[in-house]
């Protein structure tokens, strides 16, 4: 018997254990089985710094450096929040209004307990229209345009620009939501390719914004847009905001190719360069589009194959000189063209070409070669100055005469010849040496030099004679 007593005391002292450890456990942990989170409350509220009335949807920021976390104010200007943290801590409160300046302050948040923050008395950003601060509306302002310039229609350019007013009070304040403003557009000038506005009219916007977009027609030229209104019986109107309409496809007689230079001393020499460039224009002499594709090829050398127009309706490629040496069935050898394509308006291939010399060695001739000068006298020279294909030299190209003697001769004329960017004539020239003191007899040995120095080579021809 006394053993049983014994047994149904150790049997309930055993119960009794695991209740205990079940209501310990119980009291660590939630329904769902997880560590139940300590919080500390943070009261406020929030109200206007010049007439204490109450802030509605004011944002509130909490944030202890790491974590952050938000909530609103409600209708009273009133806020809560639990902010989740295990410990005692320092907390930053930031409290942003549209229409107000933002406050901040800082408070020690303890564990388990609510902690009330001073009013936040915020006050007013007197430069927005945020907080509907602004009179009705006086004045309108261009605020953006999306496009500087447009492109004529199917141009491929981009066909449209949006442009957006501003609508201000007699303060240069923004109007705000409670003081909207009808604005109608219209034309001050157009070029009469039927570009049109859209829409014709609109309400300003919360920030006092109003937008309009003009789309181009088929003719290029500047287009004029006005913004009007009537507020409380007086007119109100934008000073005129003009944009230009162009970029359309190239045109034949638009067309244009040029080069650096007109010769280049490259005749039988390997990777000389040179820069070819066209000028793409529309029908109406504007650029074309930028990104315009232009192809090109050369009848000697090697050219590079395309390139893109600029804003400026200027694209540029780079000529190499190399086989095939030029030789121009009507012009003859040293001479060839460049050609560039495009594509106009109609789907057709349109050219144009631009002519070149490629130049070679100097080969020089002077007459005579022997002379003899009476005292007081004078001798007259020509000289010749080709390359291998009896063409000019290119710019650059130096032709000096050199008279040396013991005697009072001295020569005049061509002595001294910079050669121009030219593809004909400046081949021959001509000279004279002259006895210049014919009261003086005195008998001298004389040569006369021509020196040709530049970028297509050097050459010197001498021809001697004597003075009585």
């Amino acid at each position: 018997m006394k053993k049983k007593y014994l047994l149904l005391a150790f049997i309930s002292f055993l119960s009794l254990l695991i209740i205990s450890c079940e209501t310990k456990s119980s009291s660590t942990t939630n329904p769902e089985g997880s560590d139940t989170t300590k919080v500390a409350t943070i009261t406020g509220q929030v109200v206007d710094g010049k007439d204490g009335k109450a802030l509605a949807g004011a944002i509130i920021k909490i944030t202890d450096g790491d974590i952050v976390k938000g909530t609103t104010s409600g209708t009273d200007g009133k806020f809560s929040y639990n902010f989740e943290t295990n410990e005692d801590k320092d907390l930053s409160i930031i409290v942003f209004k549209a229409g107000y300046f933002q406050d901040t302050t800082r408070i020690f948040a303890i564990v388990n307990s609510e902690t009330e923050v001073p009013i936040f008395q915020l006050q007013r950003d007197e430069s927005s229209n945020a907080g509907d601060f602004s009179g009705r509306g006086a004045s309108i302002y261009l605020f953006s345009q999306s496009q500087e310039f447009i492109g004529v229609k199917e141009s491929g350019s981009n066909e449209s620009a949006l442009i957006v007013f501003e609508i201000r009070d007699s303060s240069g304040v923004v109007i705000g939501e409670n003081n909207p403003v009808d604005v109608s557009f219209r034309f001050g000038a157009t070029p009469g390719g039927g570009e049109y506005l859209y829409p014709s009219s609109a309400r300003s916007n919360a920030l006092g914004k109003v937008s309009v977009s003009l789309n181009t027609g088929t003719i290029a030229g500047v287009s004029q847009i006005i913004a009007e209104a009537v507020v409380d019986g007086k007119p109100i109107t934008s000073k005129p905001i003009n944009i230009t309409i162009h970029g359309g496809f190239p045109d034949a007689n638009h067309f244009s190719i040029g080069s650096d230079q007109f010769n280049y001393p490259y005749y039988g020499i390997l990777v000389g360069k040179g820069k070819i460039s066209v000028l793409v224009g529309d029908k109406y002499s504007n650029p074309v589009r930028e990104g315009t594709a232009v192809y090109f090829k050369s009848d000697a050398g090697v050219i590079e194959g395309s390139a893109l127009t600029n804003k400026l309706g200027v694209a540029s490629v780079l000529l190499f000189s190399g086989d095939p040496l030029p030789n121009d069935p009507v012009y003859g050898p040293g001479f060839f063209f460049i050609h560039a394509t495009t594509i106009n308006e109609d789907e057709e291939h349109i050219t144009a070409k631009t002519r070149l010399l490629f130049s070679g060695s100097p080969v020089v001739t002077l007459s005579p070669r022997t002379f003899t000068i009476e005292n007081g006298g004078s001798q007259a020279f020509t000289y010749s100055v080709k390359d291998i294909n009896g063409n000019p030299l290119a710019p650059g190209s130096s032709y000096t005469i050199v008279v040396k003697t013991g005697g009072d001769a001295v020569a005049n004329g061509d002595v001294n010849v910079k050669m121009p960017d030219v593809q004909s004539g400046h081949t021959d020239f001509s000279f004279s040496v002259v006895d210049a003191k014919a009261v003086e007899v005195n008998p001298s040995d004389i040569t006369v030099t021509l020196i040709v120095g530049g970028p297509n080579g050097t050459a010197t021809l001498t021809a001697s004679g004597i003075t009585h």
